[in-house]
């Protein structure tokens, strides 16, 4: 079990943007392709509440996580989430507790 995935999750701000990102038709309903595309950073700001430095620092633990992807077009960044990323940090974590019985 990678560390850094209990260290990304352990932090309410990282878990909203997760839950944006899994549901983005239903926090940005004005941006009706952010499923395809991802969300920005300035989206994510804008909608937590926080400074874009601060989301900068949470995107990047999401990210060395392995729970969020990353797309830079142009001068702007896309975020999604990683399935793969989030399916293995699931697994881990389960066998994990398993073992703790």
């Amino acid at each position: 079990m990678d560390a850094r995935v209990v260290k990304a999750l352990a932090c309410e701000s990282r878990l909203k943007i997760l839950d944006f990102l899994n549901w983005p038709e239903l926090y940005f309903p004005e941006i009706p392709d952010a499923r395809q595309t991802g969300l920005t950073n300035k989206l994510i700001c804008g909608r937590l509440g926080l400074t874009q430095e601060s989301v900068s620092l949470h995107m990047r633990w999401l990210l060395e996580a392995k729970l969020v992807s990353a797309t830079k077009v142009g001068t702007r960044v896309f975020y999604k989430r990683d399935e793969r990323g989030i399916d293995e940090a699931v697994t881990d974590l389960c066998e994990l507790l398993q073992r703790q019985r």
